[in-house]
């Protein structure tokens, strides 16, 4: 892979994307809604060395001229990466109208793609899609479970779906990748681990559901490698699972993180109602991202706490 294009690269996980694409001699160009002024400074810092060029998904149509105005060629194999996706208060808000606009911007990425001859589309989803299709399947006549990232997630499901039905006219083969949670520092979400670690940190109350449901959490570096490995080994049509690998009951995790940084507090499981759908641990195998990319982890959910603690005292101290 000589050249890769990415959008939403000035994001938690695209920004660091970025920094291993170009780690890997792969020349960038990094797209995003900000001017790059406005652009978190860590962030911008892993952008360096990308060919930056500002752009809201809205206008990705436009992507052919505006690459070409910044000097972008197509001479060489390249692979676009499709990490944007818009809410309006947040990524997965509960905005339907909002939601939808990013299943006609994915097939209009694809289409600029096509236009710049790339070799491989590869558009990114999350963890929450695996619990959506297990909602589709329920009866709201007698199911009550509820999750706010569902509209989020029906809209990244119906995405892929039309990008199936247009790759082939696009005649630009088309992968998808899907993550488990996703750690590490720079990351402005509220997740739930993130937060936990907050509180041993704070000394806050440590409340929480039984803790049964099982989770995967894998490192922001570990999600990148995973990408350039899908980009350079992934085979056409595949839905890959980026994860650690290694599932688990999301109270271990939540044990792990209070043995390495105790508070003092106790953790009160089951104190929190929990009415959610539940995975498996083989929802979350990688096992098909190996064996066709060789791709595995190299860090621990050990390492990956350590990084993202550090990373919240320099936040408090600064």
């Amino acid at each position: 892979m000589k050249k890769a294009i990415v959008t939403g690269a000035t994001g938690f996980i695209g920004s660091v994307f970025v920094k291993t694409l170009i780690d890997n001699q792969t020349s960038v160009l990094a797209l995003g809604r900000k001017s790059y002024d406005k652009i978190n400074k860590d962030r911008v810092a892993l952008l360096t060395g990308a060919t930056y060029v500002q752009i809201d998904m809205k206008d990705i149509d436009a992507l052919p001229d505006q690459a070409r105005d910044a000097g972008w060629t197509s001479d060489e194999p390249c692979v676009f990466y499709n990490l944007a996706w818009g809410g309006v208060s947040r990524l997965s808000d509960m905005d339907h109208a909002a939601q939808l606009r990013n299943i006609s911007w994915s097939v209009k990425a694809l289409m600029a793609a096509k236009e710049l001859n790339c070799e491989k589309f590869i558009h990114i989803g999350t963890m929450e899609e695996a619990f959506t299709h297990k909602y589709l399947s329920l009866d709201y006549h007698e199911n009550s479970e509820y999750n706010r990232h569902v509209v989020y997630s029906v809209a990244k499901i119906a995405s892929k779906n039309f990008l199936k039905m247009f790759s082939e006219k696009a005649g630009v083969p088309l992968l998808f990748a899907n993550n488990s949670h996703v750690m590490g520092p720079n990351d402005d979400k509220d997740s739930f681990l993130q937060v936990t670690l907050q509180k041993l940190i704070n000394g806050g109350e440590l409340i929480f559901s039984t803790g049964e449901q099982m989770f995967d959490v894998i490192s922001v570096k570990d999600c990148a490698l995973a990408y350039v490995a899908i980009g350079k080994k992934g085979k056409p049509g595949q839905n890959y699972w980026v994860g650690s690998g290694q599932a688990r009951p999301l109270k271990e995790y939540v044990k792990t993180m209070a043995s390495l940084y105790p508070s003092g507090q106790p953790l009160r499981f089951g104190e929190m109602p929990y009415n959610d759908i539940s995975l498996k641990k083989e929802d979350f195998s990688i096992e098909s991202l190996t064996r066709d990319t060789g791709f595995l982890p190299t860090q621990k959910y050990e390492d990956i706490v350590h990084e993202l603690h550090s990373w919240l005292m320099g936040l408090a101290n600064s």
